[in-house]
């Protein structure tokens, strides 16, 4: 519920602190997994695939959980996880659509029958597949967006609701996409950098026009699965 001056957090500005924090966290966790990878050498790929997921996805949720609790908000309140209407389901669907679209025409994946092999690299391929369809959108969207986002909007109110959403949405794809960027390392793909601009403009701007998250999450996921998909064809 908003409070008297329309915000779902009631104290923003701790929250975005919080957001900021956690976006730092991640970064230097994904500076660090190089030197990690290479002291577990020796251990199952499956089991090396799981902790990255649990190191990458931690500072994330527990930033949205820390934030939730400074701020003194409701959980779903705050990060706009209230309500579901058909027009997610339809909005989402679109957007996750059109943004897999784009980056297909741009640079389209190389499918290759990623589950075939030894055992241990197909079950470390399935949890990497399954984390990016069903782990990362969640995690994602409920920072980005969720948290970061909607905070930010609030915080920035004084300079008028539209404004403030506006460049909480671009403040929100920028940070997005620099950690995906960073996680690529020397050489990133176009595709992965026009995806995550793309999703984080178009789940940004689903966020915003609809006050929920239900869309965004929708399209982050079929954004990825599709791209899972054409990875195994």
């Amino acid at each position: 519920m908003k409070d008297s001056n329309g915000r779902e957090w009631q104290h923003p500005w701790a929250a975005v602190a919080v957001a900021a924090v956690g976006a730092l966290l991640v970064a230097v966790v994904i500076l660090w997994l190089p030197s990690l990878h290479s002291a577990l050498l020796r251990w199952p790929a499956v089991v090396v695939g799981i902790i990255d997921l649990v190191l990458l996805s931690a500072p994330l949720l527990g930033a949205v959980i820390i934030a939730v609790r400074v701020s003194g908000d409701r959980f779903a309140t705050a990060v706009g996880l209230r309500g579901f209407s058909w027009i997610d389901l339809v909005a989402g669907l679109g957007v996750g659509l059109v943004a897999r679209g784009l980056v297909e025409l741009v640079a389209p994946s190389a499918g290759g029958g990623f589950l075939g092999g030894a055992a241990d690299a197909m079950a470390a391929t399935t949890v990497a597949l399954a984390g990016a369809v069903l782990v990362t959108p969640l995690i994602e969207e409920l920072f980005f967006r969720g948290l970061l986002q909607r905070a930010l909007g609030d915080a920035l109110a004084g300079a008028g609701r539209l404004v403030a959403g506006v460049v909480a949405v671009l403040i929100a794809t920028a940070i997005f996409t620099g950690l995906h960027v960073l996680a690529a390392g020397e050489f990133v793909p176009v595709g992965l950098l026009l995806g995550t601009v793309v999703v984080g403009l178009g789940c940004g701007a689903l966020t915003l026009l609809t006050g929920r998250l239900a869309g965004a999450l929708i399209a982050h996921v079929v954004f990825n699965a599709i791209g899972a998909a054409l990875l195994l064809w």
